[in-house]
């Protein structure tokens, strides 16, 4: 029954995505006025992420991550790229309302993403979380969702990242100008890459952060610094501060997932 009505939501949408603007003839080229595709033009709605999850790293560390394409309300798309190492890069660029309502097309009538349901929650129940791919599609007032479960044809995935990933005109390399820092302290383990801070040459103590056990706006330099050498080395390195050892992460609105706002100012 949730096939059938998905195949018949995508029948309609392609047959209005044809007559108002999904077809270059049908309308002058960058004329978005008639089109069916609505989303909120708030920054922090996601129109459209792509992203892999589950898996046995799920705490502090995890939230370092960067979903690999997220298109915002404000136009704004935010994705990653393997930089050397195999470590991701992290891009940014804006869409007009052109190049984001041909890429909704693209997603509901030629990849027909409304006929796939989200069927992680209908799985045998485990003792692990899997690790899957997902997708989630938010216009018109209703959020779809998907995921590898629902029998995806062959690289379907694949060829919607890609796209995703191809359409920015003018691709940028992302760095914060502030995040959300939480820390905590680790058992120290030789198989993870560690680095000495020294807080009064930061002007930040870890270990503060760790034992009030909240989160701290931070801006600036130290954002930066702390940014690239996650992302430069590796997201689960290990900060020597004094005699104990501790994991950070840096959530930043609009980039990781699932970051927090941030604060008014």
């Amino acid at each position: 029954m949730r096939r059938f009505g998905a195949l018949a939501l995508i029948l309609l949408l392609s047959l209005l995505l044809t007559a108002c603007g999904g077809d270059d003839e049908a309308a002058p080229a960058g004329d978005t006025s008639g089109s069916v595709v609505r989303w909120p033009r708030d920054p922090q709605h996601i129109i459209f992420r792509a992203e892999v999850t589950g898996g046995e790293d799920e705490g502090l560390v995890a939230l370092n991550e960067v979903p690999l394409c997220t298109l915002y309300g404000d136009g704004r798309l935010v994705w990653t790229v393997s930089g050397e190492g195999g470590l991701d890069e992290v891009r940014f660029d804006f869409l007009d309302d052109v190049k984001i309502i041909d890429f909704v097309n693209y997603l509901v009538v030629s990849m027909r993403i409304y006929t796939y349901e989200a069927e992680y929650d209908f799985q045998l129940p485990q003792t692990t979380t899997p690790v899957y791919e997902r997708m989630i599609l938010n216009v018109n007032d209703r959020q779809h969702a998907t995921d590898d479960f629902a029998e995806w044809p062959v690289d379907y995935f694949e060829d919607i990242v890609e796209r995703c990933q191809s359409i920015a005109p003018t691709p940028r390399i992302f760095e914060p100008q502030g995040a959300w820092l939480s820390v905590q302290q680790v058992d120290y383990q030789n198989n993870r890459p560690s680095v000495f801070w020294e807080a009064d040459a930061a002007g930040l103590s870890l270990q503060s952060i760790a034992e009030i056990g909240e989160r701290r706006w931070i801006e600036g330099n130290l954002v930066i610094i702390l940014w690239r050498t996650l992302r430069d080395t590796a997201l689960d390195m290990q900060f020597n501060e004094g005699n104990a050892y501790y994991q950070i992460a840096l959530q930043v609105p609009g980039v990781t997932a699932d970051a927090p706002l941030a604060p008014a100012q």
